[in-house]
């Protein structure tokens, strides 16, 4: 399965990142401060089959499948860190954003390509 609307190249948008997570009022300043210096700087790349990411010149490329997909967003699936072991990502369009849950907060990606 294939989603298109994920092909092509994204970057973590820090403005929008930023402005989602100073609305929540429950992510202390201090570490607001810390996120606000990694934002911006992840680039995804991908393709029919693979996904590309590049983060402050550390490059990696790795499978994925898409697993599901409905109307607003879609499920992939890449390799883990142990063998075995998968990773889900849920991904969630917004216009010409998509966004994804880190834990506590969302990191919001505009497609530059």
């Amino acid at each position: 399965m294939i989603d298109k609307r994920l092909l092509g190249t994204w970057r973590s948008d820090t403005r929008k990142t930023m402005r989602d997570i100073r609305n929540r009022r429950d992510i202390p300043e201090e570490t607001q401060k810390r996120l606000k210096r990694l934002f911006g700087k992840l680039r995804l790349r991908y393709t029919r089959k693979r996904m590309h990411t590049e983060f402050e010149g550390h490059k990696t490329c790795e499978p994925y499948r898409v697993v599901a997909k409905n109307y607003h967003s879609v499920a992939i699936v890449t390799p883990g860190v142990c063998e075995g072991d998968e990773q889900i990502y849920h991904i969630h369009f917004e216009g010409k954003y998509y966004s994804i849950w880190l834990g506590k907060y969302r990191e919001f990606f505009k497609k530059i390509e």
